[in-house]
C-alpha cells in the first residue's frame, strides 16, 4: 500500500464515520429513531460506534500500511 493510498484511505474513513455521525444525530433529534432509546443515550452509542469504528478501521489500515512500507527496504 502506498503513502498516497494510505493517506487518501485514512481520510475517507475519517469522513465516513463523520457523516454517520451526524446522520444519525440528525435522525435522532428528528425523532426517527432505529431503537427505542432517549435521544441522548441513541447519540452517545452512535458518537461511540462511530469512534470504535474509526478506531479500528484506522489500526486495520495503518498494520497494512506498516507491512507494506516494511517490505520496500
Amino acid at each position: 500500500m502506498s503513502d498516497r493510498i494510505f493517506e487518501v484511505s485514512l481520510i475517507s474513513l475519517a469522513a465516513l464515520v463523520l457523516a454517520w455521525i451526524i446522520a444519525s444525530i440528525s435522525l435522532a433529534v428528528a425523532g426517527m429513531r432505529w431503537v427505542n432509546l432517549d435521544t441522548p443515550v441513541l447519540i452517545f452509542l452512535t458518537v461511540f460506534m462511530g469512534l470504535a469504528v474509526l478506531i479500528s478501521g484506522g489500526g486495520i489500515l495503518l498494520y497494512f500500511w506498516g507491512k507494506s512500507y516494511m517490505s520496500r527496504g
